[in-house]
C-alpha cells in the first residue's frame, strides 16, 4: 500500500471510531484479514473502518451500564494518586471497571504515597459521573466514582509495576533537596507528573505554551533512546530490536502510557522493526500506521485531548517542517510546524493558541533535552546515593528548571507587539549569523562596475 493509502487508512479508522456501531466485530476482523491476504487496499479501507465503529461500539456499551452499591473488596490502581485541596483522587480497577475513586481524612493518607500498578483493598460506594465529568473521564474507560471510606495497602503489583515505581521513588528522593517549584519542573519533564507544580507556574506554562514540556511525548521517549544510543549500536539487529522494545515498554510503565507516549511508542517500534528488516520508511507513513493500530486497540483515545494533541502535533512536523526550514531557521520551522499541527485541535478545546509559544519554545525546548538526559542518570544516581551528593548532582537540574521557569513567566507576560519585536529581531540574528547577510553585500560588491580610481 502506498503512503497515501496508509494515510487514507488511518483517516477511516479514525473516523470509524468516531461513528459506534453496536455490531458483532468478529465479521469486520475477518475481512481485514482477507483483504491483508489478497492485497486490497480499498477493500482493506472499508473493513477497518467497519472494525473500528464496531470496537468503538463496544468500547461504548461497557460504558453504559453504571455500578451501584457497596464496593469492598481489592483494587489496582490505574494512575497515580492526585490531591486535591484535603482529599485525593484516584483512577482505580475494581472488578473490571474502571472508576475514579475520591478520598478524604485517613483514606486519603493511605491513599497519598502509593503509585499506579500497587493493589489496595477498598470500601466504600458507587456514584455516577456528572455530565462534565464524563466528558473526559469516558476517553479514560471510567464508567463511575466511588467514594471511599477506608483503603488498605494490600501488594505492591506486578514485577514490572514495582520496577518502575522503585525507579519513580528513587527520581523523588534525590530530588527531594530542590524547591518544590523545581523539582515539580523536573518530575514533569522526565515523568510527565505534574501533581506538585504550583497553579503559579502551570499557568504561565499554558500561557507561554510550554505545557507540552510537562508533559510526556515523542521527544522525551527520542531523547531516552538517543541516550541508549551508543548500548544499542554495539548490538546486532536482532539485539537491538529486542533491548529497544523492552526500553519502550519500561518508558511507557514508567510515564504511566499516556495517550502520547501510546502514540511514540507506536511509531517507535514500528521504526526500529522497519529499520531491523532492512525497510525503513517515512515518518508520515510511520505516523498513520502507528495512529490506525493505536485507534483499533482503543477506539476511545480519539476523543482523549492528548491523544489528538499528540497526532496533529507529529503531523505538523511530519508534513510542514522541511518546506518551513528552507526558510527558516530549522528550530523555528520544527517549533512552527508543531504548532499548526496542533491548532485544529488547541482552538476549539483552549480557544486559541498563546503569541509566547513560538519565542517562548526556542528559548524553553534546548533546555528540555538535557534536562531530561541529567534527570534520567544524575536522578537516579542523587536518589541513590542520598545527600549530600544529592545536591551536588542536582546543581545543573536546579539551572535548568530554573531557566526553564523563567522563560514560561517571561513568555506569559509578553503582549503581541513583544512577541512580533522578538521573533523578527530573532530571525534578523539568525539571518546575519547564517551569513547569508554578508553572502548577499559581496555578492553585490563582486556584480557593481568599478568606480573612478
Amino acid at each position: 500500500m502506498s503512503d497515501r493509502g496508509v494515510i487514507v487508512l488511518a483517516v477511516a479508522v479514525w473516523l470509524g471510531a468516531l461513528r459506534p456501531l453496536d455490531l458483532p466485530w468478529l465479521v469486520p476482523a475477518v475481512l481485514v484479514c482477507v483483504a491483508l491476504v489478497l492485497r486490497r487496499p480499498a477493500a482493506l479501507v472499508v473493513s477497518a473502518a467497519l472494525l473500528s465503529a464496531c470496537l468503538a461500539g463496544a468500547a461504548w456499551s461497557g460504558l453504559a451500564t453504571v455500578p451501584r452499591g457497596a464496593v469492598v473488596g481489592p483494587a489496582v490502581l490505574v494512575r497515580d494518586p492526585s490531591p486535591v485541596g484535603g482529599a485525593v483522587r484516584v483512577e482505580l480497577r475494581f472488578e473490571g471497571r474502571h472508576a475514579e475513586a475520591w478520598a478524604s481524612g485517613e483514606a486519603a493518607t493511605a491513599l497519598r504515597q502509593r503509585l499506579a500498578g500497587e493493589v489496595v483493598a477498598v470500601r466504600g460506594r458507587w456514584r455516577p459521573l456528572s455530565e462534565r465529568s464524563r466528558r473526559w473521564l469516558h476517553p479514560r474507560h471510567v464508567v463511575a466514582r466511588i467514594d471511599v471510606s477506608s483503603v488498605e495497602v494490600v501488594g505492591e503489583g506486578s514485577v514490572a509495576a514495582r520496577a518502575a515505581n522503585g525507579l519513580r521513588r528513587t527520581l523523588v528522593r534525590g530530588a527531594g533537596g530542590l524547591p518544590v517549584e523545581r523539582r515539580s519542573l523536573l518530575l514533569g519533564v522526565v515523568l510527565g507528573d505534574d501533581r506538585e507544580q504550583p497553579e503559579e507556574l502551570v499557568d504561565d506554562f499554558r500561557a507561554a505554551g510550554l505545557s507540552h514540556l510537562t508533559a510526556v511525548s515523542g521527544s522525551n521517549l527520542a531523547f531516552v533512546l538517543a541516550l541508549a544510543g551508543p548500548v544499542l549500536r554495539r548490538l546486532g539487529l536482532r539485539r537491538r530490536w529486542v533491548v529497544t522494545l523492552c526500553l519502550l515498554a519500561a518508558f511507557g510503565l514508567l510515564t504511566r502510557w499516556e495517550p502520547s507516549v501510546l502514540r511514540a511508542g507506536a511509531m517507535a517500534t514500528l521504526a526500529c522493526t522497519t529499520a531491523t528488516i532492512g525497510r525503513p520508511t517515512s515518518r508520515l507513513r510511520l505516523l498513520a500506521l502507528a495512529v490506525a493500530g493505536v485507534v483499533l486497540l482503543d477506539p476511545l483515545l480519539v476523543h482523549a485531548a492528548g491523544f489528538q494533541l499528540s497526532v496533529g502535533a507529529t503531523a505538523g512536523i511530519a508534513l510542514l517542517a522541511r518546506p518551513l526550514g528552507r526558510r527558516l531557521p530549522e528550530v523555528l520551522a520544527v517549533t512552527l510546524a508543531a504548532q499548526l499541527g496542533v491548532a485544529p485541535v488547541a482552538i476549539p478545546l483552549f480557544g486559541g493558541l498563546p503569541l509566547a509559544s513560538l519565542p517562548a519554545n526556542l528559548l524553553a525546548v534546548p533546555v528540555a533535552a538535557p534536562l531530561t538526559a541529567w534527570g534520567l542518570t544524575g536522578g537516579v544516581v542523587a536518589g541513590v546515593l542520598g545527600p549530600p551528593l544529592d545536591g551536588l548532582l542536582h546543581v545543573p537540574t536546579s539551572l535548568m528548571t530554573a531557566w526553564l521557569a523563567g522563560v514560561a513567566r517571561w513568555g506569559a507576560g509578553l503582549g503581541a507587539a513583544e512577541v512580533a519585536a522578538v521573533l523578527v529581531l530573532g530571525l534578523a540574528a539568525w539571518w546575519v549569523g547564517s551569513g547569508r547577510w554578508s553572502w548577499r553585500w559581496d555578492r553585490t560588491a563582486s556584480t557593481s562596475p568599478p568606480g573612478p580610481s
